[in-house]
């Protein structure tokens, strides 16, 4: 009893926090937050027809790391039209798995070099009717789940999300992994009814722990927006909204109201990372002749002609953002060895 005392005593004056779990926080960057439409208000769906209408109607914003045990992210709501409704979000940035063996498929061999794992995140996107919104805007992430009381009395957890849709390998409803675009149509939405979206964040990058991402909520079926964007696989996929890795800029004071997304393109432009459009380009590329290997190749060329080094796992020293040193691609010399020894 005596023992047990003192190793409860030494437990409690430990002063133990377990801050060191989570991220760290940057001033006026929210790790909850509830997105409004450009001048405020709900958002509208926008009609996309060409290319520059999709630009134009691409909201980037970024999410910094959870605070707390709970979930963090972004909401919105939006007013359903009675049609089809289309919500296609991309996280920061692209990734891929390298291919190590020494006689890679043809199919593989476009990702014998190594990616950037530092600078990829990953968002959850989760939608439905808004009166099944567990959440509160803003200050805590919920979910759909509601329960539903079986004839035995037991509590039985329902989701009611209309998103995500999409059937994953196993036929359940599935997401996308870190990077890698997440899209869903609300079928037949009901008109006048308020509907919530959820970018729910499950991983931060880890050079800046700052996320960001690219959002488009368009009238009418995904897969529309995706011939429009020329997407006809999952790695095109990318491409449909471009430019969403946003250079982590000093905001404007520790005030989260002062946080703003940048509502299209043109507002978005300059505060897009260098070369990163570039890199999606070549990512996106199915040639069966193409390597990532020549852009990566490429890039470590112009980083070393510049008298500079790749960064991978930082971007920041002292204080400044080093984006002329980032690299997309990873670092050759973690590539493992191919088969067995």
């Amino acid at each position: 009893m005596f023992t047990t005392s003192l190793f409860m005593m030494a437990l409690t004056g430990c002063d133990y926090s377990g801050d060191w779990l989570f991220g760290g926080s940057t001033p006026g960057l929210p790790d909850v937050y509830e997105l409004q439409a450009e001048g405020g208000g709900l958002f509208v769906p926008a009609d996309i027809t060409t290319v520059e209408e999709l630009q134009a109607a691409t909201i980037y914003g970024e999410l910094g790391p959870p605070q707390t045990t709970g979930y963090g992210g972004a909401t919105f709501e939006f007013v359903g039209t009675g049609e089809d409704v289309c919500i296609w979000l991309d996280p920061e940035v692209a990734t891929w798995n390298q291919a190590v063996s020494e006689r890679p498929l043809d199919a593989n061999l476009k990702w014998t070099y190594p990616d950037n794992i530092y600078d990829d995140g990953d968002v959850d996107l989760l939608a439905g009717l808004s009166v099944y919104y567990t959440g509160s805007p803003g200050e805590v992430i919920g979910d759909f789940v509601v329960a539903y009381e079986d004839s035995l009395g037991n509590d039985i957890p329902i989701s009611l999300a209309g998103c995500p849709n999409t059937e994953g390998i196993i036929g359940d409803d599935a997401v996308a992994g870190r990077g890698s675009p997440e899209f869903c149509t609300l079928s037949a939405t009901d008109a006048g009814i308020s509907y919530s979206v959820l970018l729910r964040t499950w991983s931060t990058p880890l050079d800046d722990d700052r996320l960001s991402y690219g959002l488009v909520l368009a009238n009418g079926d995904c897969q529309a927006l995706r011939a429009l964007g020329g997407s006809q696989t999952a790695q095109q996929d990318e491409c449909v909204i471009q430019g969403e890795s946003l250079v982590p800029e000093p905001l404007s004071s520790d005030n989260v109201d002062d946080y703003l997304p940048y509502y299209g393109w043109d507002a978005a432009s300059a505060h897009i990372y260098p070369r990163s459009v570039e890199f999606e380009f070549e990512f996106c590329n199915i040639d069966p002749g193409h390597r990532m290997r020549q852009f990566c190749n490429q890039e470590r060329r112009d980083i070393a002609e510049a008298g500079l080094e790749c960064l991978w796992n930082t971007l920041q020293e002292d204080d400044a953002i080093n984006t002329d040193e980032k690299c997309y691609c990873g670092d050759p010399s973690d590539t493992p060895s191919g088969g067995a020894q």
